[in-house]
């Protein structure tokens, strides 16, 4: 079935085809193709079309080619070549001024790029004025692997021959941007646009070069969803413990929080697509970028020492989610046991079982057992924390390589509602501390 609109390129072989955009308010049916690209930084002296309240019906009944963006132009041409007469480009097909079409344009992504026959992977473009097609120059090269012999020739000569000693990782400007991941992850069948040559990636089918079947080989370093997904006959199910879901979204939010968005507010939009088809896999929820059946766990993320952030976000999300700091996200490894239990979870609210410490509570030697991690640069904590005495809230036990018992827990900073606010990571490395302490009922701060 076809996305709300797309873009209709006329029949395939038409000679002087027409290109407008086509409004789908009943269900039509339709073979498609999608587009993947990077909008980059726009050029101020020229303002390419794109679809807006006030521009519709103009679009509908025709769109001027030489004002669409090269990248757009390039797909227009690949979708054509291939024999499809459809073709899904977010900037033309999502009104870009109507906050509530944007929304449920967005939260259809997952079924959009799922079900188009095609991704087109602009891979090489850092903007979409760039294009992709014939970017090569005569002073570009084809790929050489790092390591170079010399061979003795007949005749006195000497040869080279080149030697990799693994697969070629593509390093493409596409895979650099917050939105794109999720593109990649729901596309059953991407053709990419790379810097020495076009490469296909599916399903079934590892990243490869199109042509040379025997030529270069790929490296994909982008984690993928479970093939279950695009199967919706099969069981909803990867691997055969929790672990190896909680492993699958660990590495997407690394995967993605190391990425760029030009806004904020994005965090957790650019990955609903992702979201809403694990949803239906695991049958589960999702709040705020945390399982509900793994929300424990995943409460143990945090800020790597290098990339700690200025500022916290509260009205994008809650200081325990992930969403409310920006920049990359990383977790520390599971927890053999849960010490702390939910006991309620909503979007609005969410209180745990749990065992809390004080600093007071820490005393002597004790006190070098904590290691705390904080989300914040150091000027900005002190400036979130002030006069007030953060706490320790204890989330579960693992072991250090050695054996001994190690806990994993939050720093917290309550609020004078008496609710309790994340500022960072705690780890403990004697679990003696604990002794004694019972648990507890708290609420953690929700979003403001």
């Amino acid at each position: 079935m076809l996305p709300t609109r797309v873009l209709d390129l006329d029949e395939p072989g038409t000679v002087n085809p027409m290109l407008r955009l086509q409004v789908n308010e009943i269900e039509t049916h339709g073979s498609y193709l999608a587009l993947s690209y990077c909008w980059g930084k726009r050029d101020p002296s020229w303002t390419p079309i794109e679809l807006r309240t006030d521009n519709l019906d103009s679009l509908v009944s025709g769109i001027d080619f030489e004002r669409l963006p090269r990248s757009i132009q390039d797909a227009i041409i690949v979708t054509r070549d291939l024999g499809f007469r459809y073709l899904w480009v977010d900037s033309l097909c999502i009104t870009q001024d109507d906050e509530v079409d944007k929304s449920r344009e967005i939260s259809q992504m997952a079924s959009i790029y799922k079900n188009a026959a095609v991704t087109i992977a602009a891979g090489i473009a850092e903007k979409a004025s760039e294009g992709f097609l014939a970017r090569q120059t005569a002073e570009d090269k084809a790929y050489l692997p790092g390591y170079r012999f010399h061979i003795p020739m007949p005749g006195g000569k000497v040869g080279e021959v080149y030697l990799a000693v693994e697969d070629y990782e593509p390093d493409h400007p596409l895979d650099k941007r917050g939105w794109t991941l999720q593109e990649f992850m729901l596309s059953s069948r991407l053709l990419i646009f790379s810097d020495y040559e076009l490469l296909w990636q599916c399903k079934e089918v590892p990243l490869r070069g199109v042509v040379s079947e025997g030529g270069l080989g790929y490296r994909q370093r982008i984690e993928s969803l479970p093939w279950t997904v695009f199967d919706e006959s099969a069981e909803p199910d990867f691997g055969s413990h929790d672990f190896d879901k909680v492993y699958l979204w660990k590495t997407i939010i690394h995967q993605f929080t190391d990425r760029e968005l030009s806004y904020g507010e994005d965090r957790l939009r650019a990955v609903e697509g992702v979201v809403s088809e694990l949803e239906s896999l695991w049958r589960d929820s999702n709040v705020y970028g945390h399982w509900k059946g793994w929300f424990v766990k995943l409460l143990s993320w945090y800020k790597p020492d290098v990339d700690r952030v200025e500022e916290r976000h509260l009205e994008r999300a809650p200081s325990w989610s992930w969403v409310s700091i920006d920049g990359g996200i990383r977790y520390e490894e599971t927890f053999e046991t849960e010490d702390a239990r939910v006991k309620s979870l909503t979007v609005e609210k969410v209180v745990l079982t749990c065992r809390m410490l004080g600093y007071e509570d820490i005393v002597g030697d004790m006190a070098d057992s904590v290691r705390e991690r904080p989300d914040l640069k150091g000027a900005a904590v002190m400036a979130e924390v002030g006069e007030r005495d953060c706490e320790y809230l204890l989330l579960g036990q693992s072991r250090t390589a050695d054996g001994c018992g190690r806990g994993l827990g939050l720093l917290v900073l309550p609020t004078s509602g008496g609710e309790y606010r994340r500022v960072g990571l705690a780890e403990f490395l004697n679990m003696s501390i604990w002794e004694g302490v019972e648990p507890r009922d708290i609420t953690l701060e929700p979003k403001m």
